[in-house]
């Protein structure tokens, strides 16, 4: 670990375990593992002196053995090689500078991406209501609101993420009144939020010198406001502020993946477009395996439970081949007693013998005639294919037998 840290920044050590540079260094300090001071890189770069901490052994055995268990260590294949894809594709990107939080406001984009023109012009134009909130409802709008305040940094935020997904072959859907992105039978949806505080509310002084009047018609039994009647003040207990904080979210199931993107005190959504167009794309390949391993599970599940309607089916007959060949058995069994006590009876049979007996020993013949039928080859043939005991080919045959 020690030379991993000195070898290359924390962050691309950390990247490569699946984990952010904060978590690595708290692992390093937890094992007394020495980490380069901030701007030790930097140094290195410029070609100044750098100062290394040399490593000092321990012999607690707790601090030998690291386990990290980074969120990528367990992704599928493909999202995997979505993720690399895009850590190449910022490699490849020049090194920008993203501008302090506390800059001068970001002029106003006038050629908005075609897919949010609609949303940047409703944002534009809608009137703020009386808690200074603006929306972009209906259709071709990204269904937002927000205040007044944020409206021109979401149609910045908007515009570069539609851009960067244009880059990667990937449209945003609005069909549904939702930010909607979709590759294949495979789709996610977003949405761009802004945090609301809810904040103690400070009475004005009119609203102090109407709670007063409202408390001294009650006390002289005079009628008062419906507000009144409900509320003990005139006013609300709470406000809720509009931040200006914005946060892109994913709405889709958890996947192993960050979904999440927040203003923070040293970045802004506005400079993360590439960073979220990557994590969309690096997402879908993650639903689009999660897709794939329930489909995998459902038809293994419905080949297992094949394979358990077959055995039962196998049992079933089974059983009925058992009762055909023990009738045949029973059959054959009562053929042979029937033939010689048929015969004995009719040497016994006089002339003068006639009427009923006669009639029994005609039926006697033919049933036993019968009998001998269904004993014979054909016979059997015959009651098989009708009963369907030993059909080919065999429908219950198990798949790995009739691969075979």
């Amino acid at each position: 670990m020690y030379d991993l840290v000195w070898s290359q920044p924390m962050i691309k050590v950390a990247e490569s375990f699946g984990i952010s540079d904060v978590a690595l260094k708290k692992i390093c300090d937890r094992h007394r593992v020495p980490t380069p001071a901030r701007g030790y890189w930097a140094k290195k770069a410029a070609g100044k002196p750098a100062k290394q901490v040399p490593f000092h052994g321990t012999a607690d055995p707790q601090h030998e053995h690291i386990s990290i268990h980074g969120s990528h260590q367990n992704l599928p294949p493909e999202v995997k090689q979505a993720l690399n894809e895009e850590r190449q594709r910022r490699k490849a990107l020049p090194k920008v500078t993203p501008p302090p939080i506390d800059v001068e406001p970001i002029p106003p984009i006038e050629d908005v991406h075609p897919s949010m023109a609609a949303t940047a012009r409703a944002l534009r134009k809608a009137k703020p209501d009386r808690d200074n909130v603006v929306r972009a409802n209906g259709p071709g709008c990204c269904g937002i609101e927000v205040g007044v305040t944020s409206a021109g940094r979401v149609i910045t935020i908007l515009d570069g993420l539609a851009r960067a997904l244009e880059v990667r072959e990937l449209t945003i859907d609005l069909a549904s009144g939702h930010m909607r992105v979709a590759v294949a039978r495979d789709e996610l949806t977003f949405s761009l939020v802004e945090r609301i505080e809810r904040r103690p509310h400070v009475p004005t002084m009119e609203e102090l010198a109407l709670e007063e009047q409202q408390k001294k018609k009650r006390e002289r039994g005079l009628p008062v406001s419906l507000w009144s009647l409900d509320y003990k003040r005139v006013y609300p207990e709470f406000d809720f502020i509009r931040s200006g904080e914005l946060s892109l979210q994913i709405a889709n199931e958890y996947v192993g993946l960050r979904r999440n993107w927040t203003d923070g005190k040293r970045q802004r959504l506005e400079n993360l477009t590439d960073d979220i167009a990557g994590g969309i794309v690096a997402y879908l390949a993650g639903i689009r395996a999660k897709r794939e391993e329930r489909e995998r599970w459902q038809r293994s599940w419905e080949r297992q439970r094949h394979l358990d309607a077959l055995v039962r089916a196998r049992e079933e007959r089974e059983t009925k081949r058992a009762k055909f060949l023990n009738r045949l058995a029973a059959i054959s069994g009562e053929a042979d007693q029937l033939r010689p006590f048929v015969a004995k009876l009719r040497c016994e049979l006089t002339e003068n013998d006639v009427g009923e007996l006669t009639r029994l020993l005609e039926w006697a013949d033919a049933y036993v005639s019968r009998l001998e039928n269904e004993l014979t080859p054909d016979g059997i043939s015959e009651a098989l294919g009708e009963q369907k005991l030993f059909p080919e080919p065999d429908p219950l045959v198990p798949p790995e037998m009739e691969e075979d």
